[in-house]
């Protein structure tokens, strides 16, 4: 009698897993119907990309993507890395609901030369730019330093150079 019951409980976890496989199988991989923000910024060697999309899907909740590289590899002509804004979507769905979706995705060893992303939507795509390095200004640490003053040329805006004939 316990034989049958253990197996009974072993037949309904499998028939269980097997329903929840095919529960996440039925969902299939979808571009978004739009990208609207991208965010790129570089820490170190790591690029980190946010993405923020709109897909067409009938969940009541948001939905996560993943960002999928496009291209060669490297940085296309401009210096942009190329990806998709992919997310999850119900098969066969047609109605005209759109859902965010978002997307993060750190880039390790990031290729040199890189000046931002370019994310693609179905129907548009988006760059992210990498902020510009400004170079620091070297400051003293003596407090009686003298700041060097601009040369004076002994002009005015406006001035005229040579007398006029009144």
């Amino acid at each position: 009698m316990r034989y049958w019951k253990k197996l009974a409980a072993i037949a309904l976890l499998m028939l269980s897993a097997v329903g929840m496989t095919s529960a996440s199988s039925s969902r299939e991989q979808q571009i978004v119907t739009r990208v609207d923000d991208v965010l790129a910024v570089r820490k170190h060697k790591t690029l980190e990309i946010q993405a923020l999309g709109m897909g067409r899907t009938p969940s009541a909740m948001d939905r996560g993507g993943w960002l999928v590289r496009r291209g060669s590899g490297g940085p296309n002509k401009e210096g942009l890395l190329e990806y998709d804004l992919m997310f999850k979507a119900v098969p066969g769905y047609t109605g005209f609901k759109l859902k965010p979706v978002k997307a993060k995705l750190n880039e390790r060893n990031a290729p040199d030369g890189v000046k931002g992303v370019r994310i693609f939507g179905q129907y548009n795509q988006m760059d992210g730019l990498l902020p510009e390095v400004k170079p620091k200004e070297k400051k003293s640490l003596n407090p009686f330093h003298r700041k060097k003053k601009p040369v004076d040329t002994g002009e005015t805006a406006g001035s005229i150079a040579e007398p006029t004939p009144h």
